[in-house]
């Protein structure tokens, strides 16, 4: 004799459900990581979705007559959660791939716009000359303050300095621009 399981479902869930998850449940995870290449965590969780979409189904009125076996119909449910499982997770695994090497890129991409920015203010720093050139370095790279560097290059002052230095980064911004334009275009 069949179990009119939708009927079961219907007047008495707690022990229809409970009924299915001891009927099907160990029999539903093996056949899921067997056939689909579902982990056990996984398979487990697939195979409490299925019921639960089963129950849905039956109290939606979604399904009011099985044409086939319990079974059937439930594992029916089980390989389309793993096929969608499958799916997801191929997506999320593409994407991770894919963000990794569009990443990847950026990176290489900026490192190698930096590096041709770099080139190009050497090129215009080695165009600027001295005295420019020496008052930028000692003020940018080692770090002095206008007080010596004024000592050092017979400057007047610091005020007298730093004006130069402000008249040299014009100077050095322009050359940096025309050289970088007369390249690029």
């Amino acid at each position: 004799m069949d179990i009119d399981w939708v009927w079961k479902l219907q007047n008495d869930e707690n022990k229809a459900l409970t009924e299915i998850y001891r009927l099907f449940r160990s029999e539903c995870i093996d056949w899921l990581r067997n056939n689909y290449g579902v982990d056990q965590d996984d398979s487990i969780e697939v195979f409490q979705n299925s019921v639960i979409v089963l129950y849905d189904n039956v109290v939606s009125g979604k399904l009011v007559q099985l044409s086939s076996n319990i079974k059937t119909y439930l594992f029916g449910i089980a390989k389309n959660q793993a096929l969608n499982l499958q799916k997801y997770n191929k997506r999320i695994a593409t994407n991770e791939i894919k963000d990794g090497i569009e990443y990847y890129v950026l990176e290489e991409n900026e490192h190698m716009i930096k590096e041709k920015e770099l080139q190009q203010a050497n090129t215009a720093i080695e165009i600027l000359g001295d005295p420019c050139k020496s008052l930028l370095q000692l003020y940018y790279y080692k770090g002095m303050n206008m007080e010596d560097i004024s000592e050092l290059l017979g400057y007047k002052n610091a005020d007298t300095t730093k004006n130069q230095k402000y008249k040299c980064l014009k100077r050095l911004q322009k050359i940096y621009f025309e050289y970088k334009g007369s390249i690029t275009g």
